[in-house]
């Protein structure tokens, strides 16, 4: 019996290290942050980006004297200038950049954002900057024309990687001798710019749907010494999910590569595009969303890009599957579930083999007359 209880014991200390699959991760702050980025294009190819960041709650009262909330902001500086590089370069690792004011609480800048109200830009006085001077020959965003001209992409990070966010203002100004020769926002529908003038291009967010996925600018800089970095960088399209309920298609991507990189995915559907980021390390794979327009049946394409190049693309025709579990977690409840039935099985051979000792002790025990 003793046998018996102990693999009882053992059965319900394995399933219980089971328990961290579920356990609850342990509360952090919540607030939200209003983004304000100020980029100022310079000689030499130069970009100073400012980046101003203001918290408030989900009724939109300012944190911002919340010591907690800052310093916890403040604290993730390596995190925000990763970002802010971002914006420039699918590949961080690979550009150089200085960071020319650390983050700090600035009482005097102020951040604007759209807390909620339809048609309102809310002011917060107060914000926490980070100032970052980024080498643009060394992005994968700078792209030369020929006689000074180049074209350069600014990319929303934030909306591409999360469409609950984006940039809720983008100043770009131009100094020095840089001069606009042309620009352009995309996806087409995209809000236009409140400030457009030869030194000035002002966009003022309200939602997602507003905001650029990438502000394309053509600029004449000159004193550039332009160089090319070379990616080696692939991807595929592993797998791609649809759900008609919620109108969104998950798709998985894979770095194939030797290289971590950023990998922008894009969705083409009649009438719509949308594009995300990712960043993944080589063998790394992860899964992101789009909301679908399209109904069940008809056919969207998904293509992945590292940098410029298209590394895949997919036309796939809407069809949902029967509901399942996401695999890295079919994986772990597979497993759990194979882990138990082992266990039991173990279990039920070892009730088996005490039966048996108990048996051939009763056959084996010695025979004593009884005396009348």
């Amino acid at each position: 019996m003793r046998l018996v209880c102990k693999v009882m014991i053992i059965l319900v200390l394995m399933v219980s290290t089971l328990a961290p699959i579920t356990r609850q991760v342990k509360p952090q702050l919540n607030y939200l942050v209003g983004l304000n980025m100020d980029v100022e294009f310079m000689d030499n190819g130069l970009a100073r980006v400012t980046l101003k960041q203001h918290p408030f709650d989900a009724s939109g009262r300012s944190l911002i004297s919340n010591k907690d909330v800052v310093n916890e902001i403040i604290s993730d500086e390596d995190s925000f200038v990763s970002l802010i590089l971002l914006f420039f370069t699918t590949d961080p690792s690979k550009t150089s950049y200085v960071v020319a004011s650390h983050s700090q609480l600035d009482s005097g800048e102020h951040v604007l954002c759209n807390t909620g109200t339809p048609g309102v830009m809310e002011r917060f006085d107060g914000a926490v900057t980070l100032v970052v001077t980024v080498f643009l020959n060394t992005t994968t965003s700078l792209v030369a024309l020929g006689n000074d001209a180049y074209q350069i992409v600014v990319t929303d990070y934030f909306t591409l990687t999360d469409p609950r966010s984006w940039i809720d203002v983008m100043d770009l100004r131009f100094t020095g001798n840089v001069k606009l020769l042309n620009f352009s926002a995309d996806p087409p529908w995209a809000k236009p710019p409140s400030v457009a003038n030869a030194t000035r291009l002002l966009w003022l967010n309200m939602n997602e749907a507003d905001a650029p996925d990438n502000y394309v600018l053509t600029l004449q800089i000159p004193g550039v010494v332009f160089s090319s970095i070379a990616l080696k960088l692939r991807a595929e399209v592993s797998e791609a999910r649809f759900s008609n309920a919620s109108s969104s298609l998950l798709v998985n991507i894979r770095n194939t590569g030797e290289d971590e990189g950023v990998f922008t995915v894009v969705l083409s559907e009649k009438g719509f595009e949308q594009a995300r980021k990712i960043s993944l390390k080589p063998g790394e794979n992860a899964w992101v969303k789009f909301p679908v327009h399209a109904p069940e049946g008809e056919e969207v394409e998904v293509k992945v890009f590292g940098g410029r190049e298209q590394l895949d693309g997919h036309r796939m025709t809407l069809t949902e599957k029967p509901a399942g579990t996401p695999p890295q977690a079919q994986y772990a409840v597979l497993g759990a579930i194979g882990l138990i039935l082992m266990l039991l099985g173990a279990l039920m051979i070892l009730l088996h083999l005490d039966d048996r000792l108990k048996e051939h002790h009763q056959t084996q025990a010695p025979q004593h007359e009884i005396p009348f």
